[in-house]
């Protein structure tokens, strides 16, 4: 056995290869930084549409690219064209809004207010004096939130030329994930020098918390924003599809949810005088919107692992905030790549460190 060298030959190659992959792995990676979204999205995806291109391969005679191309086409139409409707119309809802709140802070910061508190009441001068410094900060509340608005909507009118290039980068991609025998999360998970059984492992608990992730809180909150929309059109609150978004953010949000944002819609009823409506839309909230998770989460996820609701809360606030409306996906599921990726690591450690059988009867 020769002796170790540390500077030979063999090591200052080793040392070489070492050191040019990664530094063309890091100027790889900071070239696509701006495309990582859409690609992490087609990846997802494509893992939960797998199944359904299967499907469509075997009966088209194992025409991969052809069932792709159904598969894309299907999604476009039953997914990606309703959601880009839907947030046309609440874009130009959420323009009309703002205008509106402007007007109306106005009115309530320039408007002589009084209320007629009853004599019976304790403190009724106090609160007659209090009322109109309630509405004035209302009214600057309301102001503020119509600026938001109108900076929200000139980011989407700004940043239109990226959000092309991105649908094109996800579809794009999609189209030739979807036509991989073996999914993306399998090839990477290769690369780990994990042993077989612990990537299978990863790649089955990946796949469940995304599913759950998926289809139990994505379609559920567009679930719930739906039928409050539509509560609000019904009931005549303005901004009905606008707010349809809204709700489907909201619902996304464990502990807060789309009744929330219902019950503020009622509130606003009430104020205005339409006492029968504001009862029907918190009966509405209440009653259907609200129990909607119950019903339809065990159904949608079945055995699914479910991430804890604080996960869930924490990952998609933090997923907004780093990856815009996208991170309502990417926050969750990054969370349960986390989650996963730590509770397989502790128990494949448990399963080396515990002593085999034959040891065990050995030592008896």
């Amino acid at each position: 056995m020769q002796p170790f060298r540390p500077f030979s030959a063999d090591v200052l190659r080793w040392i070489a290869l070492l050191v040019a992959t990664a530094l063309i792995s890091v100027a790889f990676f900071d070239m696509i930084r701006g495309l990582l979204v859409p690609l992490a999205l087609a990846a997802i995806t494509g893992a939960m549409a797998q199944p359904l291109n299967l499907r469509l391969t075997e009966r088209l005679g194992g025409r991969r690219a052809l069932a792709s191309t159904l598969s894309l086409i299907l999604m476009l139409l039953v997914v990606i064209l309703p959601m880009m409707a839907i947030i046309a119309v609440a874009v130009g809802q959420a323009e009309t809004l703002a205008r509106g709140i402007g007007a109306l802070a106005g009115k309530l910061n320039a408007a002589d207010w009084s209320m007629k508190v009853p004599d019976w009441i304790p403190f009724e001068g106090n609160l007659e004096e209090f009322w109109p410094r309630v509405l004035s900060k209302l009214g600057e509340l309301i102001q503020a939130a119509a600026g938001f608005f109108v900076a929200s909507l000139s980011s989407v009118t700004l940043g239109a030329a990226i959000l092309f290039l991105h649908l094109f980068v996800f579809f794009y991609s999609l189209f030739f994930f979807l036509q991989m025998d073996t999914p993306i999360l399998v090839h990477l998970l290769r690369f780990t020098g994990l042993a077989p059984e612990t990537q299978q492992r990863l790649n089955e608990r990946i796949m469940s918390v995304s599913r759950a992730t998926i289809k139990g809180t994505l379609s559920i909150a567009v679930i719930q924003g739906a039928l409050g929309g539509l509560g609000f059109w019904v009931t005549g609150v303005p901004g009905a599809a606008f707010w349809s978004v809204v709700m489907m953010v909201m619902a996304m949000l464990p502990a807060i949810g789309a009744p929330a944002v219902l019950l503020a819609g009622a509130l606003y009823l009430a104020i205005k005088g339409q006492y029968m409506e504001a009862v029907g839309l918190a009966i509405w909230a209440t009653a259907v919107v609200s129990t909607i998770d119950n019903f339809l989460r065990p159904w949608l996820v079945g055995r699914d692992a479910r991430l804890h609701d604080i996960v869930i809360l924490i990952a998609t606030l933090g997923g907004l905030g780093m990856f815009g409306a996208p991170g309502m996906i990417l926050g969750p599921v990054l969370a349960g790549l986390f989650v996963t990726v730590w509770t397989t690591l502790a128990e494949t450690f448990e399963d080396e460190s515990r002593p085999s059988p034959k040891g065990d009867s050995h030592d008896g």
